[in-house]
Formats: structure tokens, sequence, C-alpha cells
């Protein structure tokens, strides 16, 4: 599900992506470490998901928006989808990335 969501270049539901990443962070001892989260939240909607599901288990310190070109995200993400070689995501292509700026942008 959660792959066909992706392809479609829209945002997977926040609960599902919240309870993804705590998950992964409990799975790597999260009692006693600190986390960076990249990529999220990206919106008012993930971070009031976060509280939501996380509430006190978690403390998001502060969110650090960086603002670039499309451009230089697609230069980006096309490095990385090249450096992967056969492990690159399958939504590291034009056609999706495309379809997610415009859902951003939304």
């Amino acid at each position: 599900m959660i792959n066909s969501i992706i392809l479609e270049g829209k945002i997977v539901p926040v609960k599902i992506t919240v309870e993804l990443i705590k998950k992964a962070m409990e799975k790597h001892g999260w009692s006693t470490k600190k986390f960076l989260v990249d990529g999220f939240p990206r919106n008012e909607d993930n971070q009031q998901g976060w509280v939501e599901v996380m509430g006190e288990l978690a403390d998001m310190k502060f969110v650090l928006f960086l603002d670039c070109t499309e451009e230089a995200m697609i230069a980006r993400i096309s490095a990385r989808s090249a450096a992967a070689g056969d492990k690159a995501r399958n939504d590291d292509n034009i056609e999706v990335l495309q379809k997610r700026f415009t859902v951003f942008k939304e």
C-alpha cells in the first residue's frame, strides 16, 4: 500500500509515517539515543500527527527547513539513485519526483 502511494507521488498518511518512524526508533534503542528524522515533519499536519502518535514519548526540539530549487533536488536524488545501483528506490525517478513536487506545493 505504501509503495503504491509513493509511486503515485502522493503523501503516505501521517499516522502511518509516524508509526513507522516510531518502530524504527524503538528498534534502535530510542530510550537512550537522540534521532535526526530526515524529511519529517514537512508541514503542520505532520507535526500534529507526530504529537498525536508520540505524545510524551519523544520530544521534538526543533524542525530544520532547508529550501532549494527543484533542479537541485532532482540532481541530488538522481545522484542518490545512481549511487544505489540495483538497490535504488523505485520512486527516485523524474515522473514520481514531479508528482511529489506538485503535492508538496499544494
